[in-house]
This record gives structure tokens, sequence and C-alpha cells, in this order.
């Protein structure tokens, strides 16, 4: 027949009554091609092959012919008959689980069952306290065998979701619109599978392939790679794998995120000291078996510094994870490292619930520069501790103006209440250019020498003033001078008897060949109980109080000739009080008792 003859009226309408008939003879035919009983084992084993996993629909399956041959059931469930409803018994829900099939395997008895399709199904994965899965038989998870995995399928997910409920770990969570695919057609054929979904609100695709997919389900070892991608998180794994029980895997890995400050959000952790912008990448080699992992070669990237070394991590069931390792900096900064460590606390004064602080934290770091404002540390060496919002910070050396510098930084978050502590040692450092570093003002020495300071506050160090410092300081100098004080003139001034300002005596400095500073401090006021300055002819001593936070100084002070000084003539000792601000400072002589008037 020609193809004129074909599109004849007569001719389309018959084609076309042929082709309904043909539909209506296999639609009523449908439950008698193909078993549904035959059907419902089939989806069975492709879904559990740890389990005597059972399923089961409501009503009569229903069957389609266009554009495929399919076969459905509605209000699908697939239980472990072996668990009970607190055990998880309830693997899958489903409102509708269509497979296709072809109608050719069917004639000749086998359904040759294609592609499973889940319209808006929930899977149900449960982990005990013991780390058992409800879609694994503990009989059988130890004797895998070609015989227990699941089998072949290629598998659609519509509008899906999955409920996780992990015992060891208490967590709770639920993964929503999944929609995706699991593409395993052969047994002797690689796995892909291709997720999308929301975790916490944020859309989250979940890649991996499988070269080996059956030698995995077996328990042998194969090559996989996966990953994990969302607008604020970024996870990428190749290498090998073996799903055996405690599972191992080696290989490379590379974790980012464009913003840790989102990355915590999402984590439920309120963190003040993360910023937007703060993106932070890790990439190394990763060895994982079990609840433990080692990252080789590791390169760390955060907060515009770069790290290299070793980490290891431990995530135990019900216990604290634990990191540990060795960082190399090329330049770090100290006091957001320890507030990122030690997260803020919450209105109560307790720790978040859900924080980082859990984490058991030993690092050793190392830094061609360290950072805590204002100061730079070089050729910088220190551990790194930090548990359940506590952080410290041991400096085993460092080289800071020309000299060493050791100590201690502590941040103490809401145990019982926030605040942190700060040791510092220093060894033949400039400490006139530490005091312009750290813009303290007034008529202060120069010169190389040795310094310890203890600071302590109760405060929340990220909104630490100095008006919140209590501790002490002691201060030694070898040589130096205080600029800004000419002596002479200062005696000259002070035998007047009259007051005078300190600037009419700044035309020279007082050069020493040592001095001592002892004092402490309260909440914005140094109490300095000595500061003696041996000159070459003169000895300087000042004692008092200085408020470096706005305020008057009150000080007294004196200047006399230095014993075993070889000088031809004694000056008699000048004493002085000393008042106003810094910039303003108001000398007020002291007459001797013996020049007094008699009442």
């Amino acid at each position: 027949m020609s193809s004129y003859n074909l599109l004849r009226p007569g001719n389309l309408l018959r084609l076309f009554l042929a082709m309904a008939g043909l539909a209506l003879v296999l639609r009523l035919a449908g439950p008698y091609l193909i078993s549904s009983e035959r059907v419902q084992s089939e989806i069975e084993a492709r879904l559990s092959g740890w389990t005597d996993a059972q399923l089961s629909f409501s009503g009569a399956p229903s069957f389609a012919f266009w554009p495929n041959p399919r076969v459905g059931f509605d209000n699908a469930r697939l239980r472990n008959p072996k668990l009970t409803e607190n055990e998880g018994a309830d693997l899958l829900t489903a409102e509708h689980i269509s497979v296709r099939f072809s109608i050719i395997g069917s004639l000749f008895g086998g359904p040759d069952l294609g592609e499973v399709e889940f319209v808006r199904p929930v899977f149900h994965v449960r982990r005990d306290a013991e780390g058992r899965s409800n879609w694994q038989d503990g009989g059988k998870a130890e004797e895998t065998s070609a015989q227990s995995v699941p089998k072949p399928a290629t598998m659609i997910v519509r509008d899906g979701t999955i409920v996780v409920d992990d015992m060891p770990r208490n967590e709770h969570f639920r993964i929503t619109k999944i929609e995706g695919k699991i593409d395993w057609p052969e047994a002797s054929s690689g796995l892909k599978l291709s997720l999308l979904g929301v975790v916490g609100g944020k859309v989250m695709n979940w890649r991996l392939s499988a070269d080996e997919p059956l030698a995995l389900l077996q328990g042998g070892t194969g090559a996989v790679h996966t990953s994990l991608n969302s607008d604020f998180l970024g996870i990428d794994f190749d290498g090998t794998a073996n799903l055996s029980k405690g599972v191992f895997a080696t290989g490379r890995v590379r974790i980012a995120t464009p913003s840790l400050g989102q990355f915590l959000a999402w984590r439920g952790v309120n963190w003040g000291q993360a910023s937007e912008r703060d993106a932070m990448t890790v990439e190394g080699t990763m060895t994982a078996n079990g609840y433990t992992a080692r990252l080789d070669r590791l390169t760390l990237s955060i907060q515009g510094s770069t790290a290299k070394g070793i980490l290891d991590l431990s995530l135990p069931p019900r216990r604290a994870p634990k990191v540990g390792g060795t960082l190399a900096f090329d330049r770090v900064d100290l006091l957001s490292l320890l507030e990122v460590l030690a997260p803020p606390t919450q209105d109560d004064g307790s720790l978040p619930p859900t924080a980082f602080g859990g984490i058991d934290l030993d690092l050793r770091l190392s830094s061609e520069e360290a950072l805590i404002e204002p100061l730079v540390l070089s050729d910088f060496a220190a551990g790194v501790r930090a548990n359940d919002g506590r952080a410290s910070l041991d400096i085993g050396d460092a080289a800071l103006l020309g000299g060493r510098v050791s100590g201690r930084l502590a941040l103490n978050q809401g145990h019982p209440k926030s605040g942190g502590e700060l040791q510092l040692s220093l060894n033949d450092v400039d400490l006139g250019a530490l005091a312009g570093q750290l813009a303290i003002s007034g008529p202060l020495p120069n010169g190389r020498g040795s310094a310890h300071v203890e600071l302590f506050t109760d405060n929340p160090w990220r909104a630490l003033d100095g008006a919140d410092l209590t501790g002490m300081f002691a201060l030694h100098f070898d040589h130096g001078a205080i600029p800004g004080f000419d002596h002479t003139a200062f005696e000259q001034l002070a035998h007047g008897n009259a007051p005078f300002g300190m600037k009419q005596a700044a035309g020279g400095s007082f050069e020493f060949t040592a001095a001592t500073l002892e004092g402490r401090l309260d909440h914005g006021l140094a109490e300095l109980s000595r500061a003696t300055f041996e000159g070459t002819e003169k000895t300087l001593t000042v004692s008092g109080m200085i408020p470096y936070r706005g305020g008057s100084v009150a000080m007294a002070g004196s200047i006399q000739d230095r014993q075993g000084a070889d000088t031809s003539v004694v000056s008699p000792r000048v004493n002085f009080l000393l008042g106003g601000p810094w910039a303003e400072l108001v000398i007020s002589p002291l007459k001797p008792l013996a020049e007094l008037p008699a009442d």
C-alpha cells in the first residue's frame, strides 16, 4: 500500500481503531501479561538485599502502555519484618511506585523489569545506639554475598524525603524535595547517582559514581567518586572505598565554603566572629577507617592565610569529636583563630546547643607571621587547645621587635562566665617600640629589655576594652632613655618651689643604664608601685596611679645623686608630685622637711 493510500481518511480511521483496540486489549490483558506478585518481589529485591523486606500496597495494580508499558502500585510500604515500630520497621512509604516492563519478555514468561519510579516516597534511615541500621539485618551484614545485595536497577525519585534518626550521634534531620536518579542497569556495569534535595533549608546536589558497585556491596574495595554541592558548601572525594563493617576510604578530598559564617549558621551555630566573607578551603589525602580519619598533605586556606600539615580526626559515637595535628601557616590572626575555636555564649551565658565548642582540639601551630593585634610575631610556634567553650594558645617561642617572646593566651566562654587571660614573657625586646605599637602615650622610657605581663578579664575577649583588664607587669631595661625629660632643667625648675608644666623641661632626654618598673592594672588604672631609673649621675624614682583611659595622673617622685657616682658636688634631693593628664603634666615641687617653717 502506497503512502498516499495509507493517508486516505478511511485508512487513517481503521489504523486509529486498530491502535485503540490494541491498547484496550493490552490494558485488559495487563494482569495476565505480568504477575503483580512477581513485580512486587522484584522491587523488594532491588530495594534491599540485606533484609527480608516486605512490600505491600493498597488496591489492585494499575497498568499503562504509553509512552511505555508500566505497572503501578498505590500507597506502597516497605517494611523490615524483624524490627518493631520503635526500631524503625518502616523502611519506605510512597504514594505511588511504578515499574517499567517489557511486553515481549512478559509474553515469554519473564517480567523483564526496567526502571522503578517512586512518587513522593519517604525513606526512613535509623541507626540504633549500637550503630545498626534498620536497612541492614545484623545477621547478614557480616556475611554479605552475591545473593544478599540489592539487585541492579535504575530508580527515579520524584518529590522524595529522607528521614534520618542517628542515635549514636544524636542527630535527627530531614532531607526533602528529593529529585534524581540512581542508574545501575546491570550487575557488571557502573553505578551513577544524582540526587537533588533540601537539607536544613538549603538546596544540595549529591553525585556519586562507582566503577564496581557489586564489589563494594559485597564487602570488597572499589573506586568511588562523590561530590556534595550547594551555594555555601562543596565537598569532593575521589578515591577507593570499602563498605564492609567499619567502612574504609582513601583518596583525595576537597572541602570548600565561600562563607564560613553561612556554613556555621546552617549547622545551627551562632558564631559572632565567623564573618560572611570568611572563605575556607581544605584539601588533602584522606584515609578514613570507621570513626577516625587522617588528612595528609593538607592545605588549609582561611581568613587570607594558608596552612599545610596533617590532621587527625575522631568522631566517636556519643563522645566529643577530636581533632589533632600540625599546621604550618604563612600568616595567622591568633585572636580571630581563638574566637572561632571558642564560640560566643547565648544570652543566658550558656553555649549554643550545637556549637563546635564540644570539639576536643589539640593542634601544634607554626607561622612565619602571627598577629596578636596590634603586635606581629615572627618565627611563631605554639600549641592550641580547645574544648567545650574554652580555648588556649601556648606560645612556645616567637620573635618580637628583635627579641623573643613566650606566653599563654586563654579564652573562656561561659564557664561559668566569659573571660580570658594573657601571660607574656619577653626577653631582649625593644620595649619602647612595643609601647608605641600598643599606642601608649606619655613620657615613657625607650630601650631594650625584658618584661613579664599577666592580664585577666571577665568580659568576652572580642568586646574587650582596656578598662576591663586586671593584672600585673614587671619591666627591666638594660639601657635606654626617657625622651622629653631634661633632668637638669627639671631640677632647676623644681628648686623654684613653684608648680610648672612638664613641657618646660622637655628639651632633652634622661639616659639610664638600668631601669625597673613594677605595678598592677585594675580596670583602667595602672598602679606603679616602683619605677627606678639609674642614670650615670642621677637616679629617678616615681610611683603612683596612672589612668590609661582618661583622667589625671597622681604620682610622687624624686631625683637624687646616684649612690657611688663620682661627683665633686653633692646636689640636694628633689622631691615632687605629678598631676594632670598625660599631655599636660604639672609638677609640684616638695620642700625638704628641714626647710619648712616652724609653727
